[in-house]
């Protein structure tokens, strides 16, 4: 980052958003601008080094391209809530807004799109499942083809899912509604040696900062972050032993999986669950930028400590 003042554009306020603001608010000659639709909800978040703004991200087509141009940084946590078609939208306006810099002598636009989760290049739509997943492979293409020749870089960064998910009942891999009883139930999906890679967002707030600084070359390229890549059959040792209870093993092979979904072809998480039973969701810590940098992260065991409310004695 350059000596004078960086002018960062952060979309969303949600969990994601919430804890990159945390980290980078605190960096130096910057000033974020958190976009939201409706500002008065966030006003806790507002300091010296952050306003607040109105975006509407459903607005027609390039209605945002001229306030993209006034940042230097456009950071995208808005989350898989948005319509079919946004993160596409998104990106061509980062595109035209780069150009529309060039044309005025502005420097390059650096864009990190909402890619925080899997490796799309990988998972595509989960063949046919996840058609959000596939355009998301469709905006990694895009940026790869017209980034450069629209004065714009990119970085990509993959996260694997937020630990607190792979906890979420919804989810139902780790099952405590017989924790009352002394009985946990533990899922894998696919097999037990299968796995998931998950960060807690703190800690993915945390490499962002140290990827603004420039700690690591970053621009144009897909980085690989991990709190930890964990199997399933790893997964139940930890709930076993730290919450005190009978671990119950229930295996979901791919099979079971797709009779599940076949009977209820329009559930959502059925379908993720399928394709987070398939390759691009796991990645081995030691090929990821915080291993590089020597990050600590918030691991498995000690997160699920912390959510059974068992702290080791240090703590």
């Amino acid at each position: 980052m350059s000596s004078r003042l960086t002018q960062i554009l952060l979309l969303g306020a949600g969990e994601l958003g919430t804890a990159l603001h945390a980290s980078i608010s605190s960096l130096p000659n910057t000033h974020i601008t958190i976009g939201v639709r409706d500002p008065s909800k966030y006003t806790h978040l507002q300091q010296a080094t952050t306003s607040l703004t109105t975006f509407d991200l459903t607005s027609p087509s390039h209605t945002l391209t001229h306030q993209f141009a006034s940042y230097d940084i456009i950071v995208s946590a808005t989350g898989f809530t948005s319509a079919p078609g946004s993160v596409t939208k998104l990106a061509t306006e980062v595109l035209a807004a780069g150009k529309l810099r060039a044309q005025r002598g502005d420097p390059e636009l650096w864009f990190f799109p909402w890619q925080w989760g899997v490796d799309y290049d990988v998972t595509g739509d989960g063949a046919g499942l996840m058609p959000l997943f596939g355009e998301q492979q469709g905006v990694r293409t895009l940026l790869r083809t017209e980034a450069e020749q629209n004065n714009v870089v990119w970085t990509i960064v993959s996260t694997g899912v937020f630990m607190s998910f792979l906890f979420e009942p919804f989810w139902g891999i780790v099952d405590r509604s017989g924790e009352e009883n002394g009985v946990v139930t533990v899922r894998c999906l696919r097999d037990w040696n299968h796995g998931v890679t998950v960060t807690d967002v703190q800690d993915i707030g945390r490499v962002l900062a140290r990827v603004l600084v420039g700690d690591i070359e970053a621009k144009n390229r897909v980085l690989y972050v991990a709190g930890e890549s964990v199997q399933y059959g790893q997964l139940a040792d930890v709930v076993e032993e730290v919450s005190g209870c009978k671990v119950v093993r229930e295996p979901w092979s791919v099979g079971h999986l797709r009779e599940e979904l076949r009977s209820d072809p329009d559930d959502g998480i059925k379908k993720y669950r399928l394709v987070f039973a398939g390759d691009g969701v796991y990645w081995d810590k030691e090929t990821t930028v915080n291993h590089q940098l020597g990050m600590p992260m918030m691991g498995v065991e000690k997160y699920a400590r912390k959510l059974f409310g068992i702290h080791p004695a240090s703590e």
